[in-house]
């Protein structure tokens, strides 16, 4: 036997070890009578009011869930279950305009079942642990602390030499290739009933382009593209051995001592995405010098040259806050806004700078707000404001 032989039969056999585990995981769940039990439909059905009872139709969904939950449990188990129309509406959030299909309280039953009893137990143990987008116990400021704990790990192996390479996708959510979430319900979803329940959720999604794209606020659409680019973080954490790395939903980043090895893992980064059929926004592609800060996901992180490290919020958060204070104080003035919303407003500022080493900017946003609605006098939008009055 020739050592390509040998090393053919070492890959073959631990194909096959991990088709036998992934069969396994499938055959823990159960039978689909059994994922989708009426107990735990019912529990999941209770879930998908909290938050939201002060709808109509989720009072209704609430009055009848005894006998609705007992016809789409027998209509999921007959392979007759169909989604109903989603409910489109737009959000702008920052500037940015983002569509949103809302599905009916009475499919997010389903997919909430769907989702917690098959789809995270089948993919979360194949998706990496910097992977921090929409997972129990983890986050967005999560994230920040693991890339804090990440740039001390370089930095006392490296110092402040290398870089980091910042990676976006573009149009993630629009631009999904659903053949590949269907090869991974063929991969990873051995039993046919729960492929089929799967599938017909991915088929049914409303999309501007046909076979791709997956729709903003449905619950297995989080976690179908949470999972999606599994393949290129396996390769990057396991083949390419690479620490320093991870991603948040569509935001990637990198960080390696060698400059030139970066640029070679972005390349085959970008080649391994448009193979998948994910596409790469290459105009937000960069590579920044550790010894500058840099931006990820609204956040500025700075390495210094004493290895601390410093996180500070959205600056055009300020803007704006500063904008709507003096907004808020006319309507309070003319009688529109009461001062309980502006305290809760900012209330919502300090929540949110608190988590960041913002403390003069908080300190100056307090100082305007005392100023200007307990100081007895206006603030036009070039005047300075000084402390607050005790």
């Amino acid at each position: 036997m020739t050592s390509q032989e040998r090393r053919e039969a070492r890959y073959q056999r631990r194909k096959a070890k991990r088709q036998a585990k992934r069969e396994a995981r499938c055959a823990a769940l159960g039978p689909i009578d059994k994922v989708f039990s009426y107990r735990k439909m019912f529990f999941y059905g209770r879930r998908c009011c909290n938050g939201v009872r002060w709808k109509q139709s989720t009072q209704n969904f609430e009055l009848h869930l005894f006998s609705g939950t007992a016809r789409r449990r027998r209509e999921v188990l007959e392979g007759r279950w169909k989604p109903r129309k989603c409910t489109h509406f737009t959000l702008r959030e920052r500037g940015k305009v983002r569509p949103i299909d809302a599905p009916h309280i009475t499919d997010r039953q389903v997919h909430k079942t769907l989702c917690n009893e098959v789809l995270v137990p089948l993919y979360n143990p194949s998706m990496i642990y910097d992977n921090g987008a929409s997972q129990r116990d983890k986050g967005l400021h999560w994230h920040f602390r693991r890339i804090k704990d990440q740039l001390h790990w370089h930095f006392r192996r490296w110092g402040r030499e290398g870089a980091v390479g910042l990676i976006d996708l573009k149009g993630f959510f629009p631009n999904a290739p659903r053949w590949s979430i269907y090869q991974r319900h063929q991969r990873l979803i051995t039993n046919p009933d729960l492929r089929w329940l799967a599938d017909t959720v991915v088929r049914y999604a409303p999309s501007t382009a046909p076979e791709r794209g997956m729709p903003l606020g449905v619950e297995p659409s989080q976690q179908e593209m949470v999972a999606l680019p599994s393949a290129v973080d396996n390769w990057l954490k396991c083949q390419k051995g690479i620490h320093c790395a991870g991603h948040y939903m569509d935001d990637y980043y990198i960080i390696m001592p060698d400059v030139e090895q970066l640029k070679a893992v972005i390349r085959e980064m970008v080649r391994r995405f448009e193979t998948m059929g994910i596409r790469v926004n290459k105009r937000k592609c960069r590579i920044i010098p550790l010894t500058k800060p840099f931006r990820w996901c609204k956040a500025r992180f700075t390495l210094t040259e004493t290895g601390k490290i410093k996180v500070n919020g959205s600056r055009d958060g300020i803007k704006r806050a500063r904008r709507k204070l003096k907004l808020f104080y006319r309507e309070f003035k003319a009688g529109k806004r009461p001062l309980k919303d502006v305290e809760q407003y900012m209330n919502c500022q300090s929540a949110y700078y608190k988590n960041f080493n913002d403390h003069g900017r908080l300190l100056r946003l307090q100082r305007l707000y005392h100023a200007i609605f307990f100081g007895g006098r206006q603030c036009s939008g070039s005047q300075k404001t000084g402390p607050a009055s005790a």
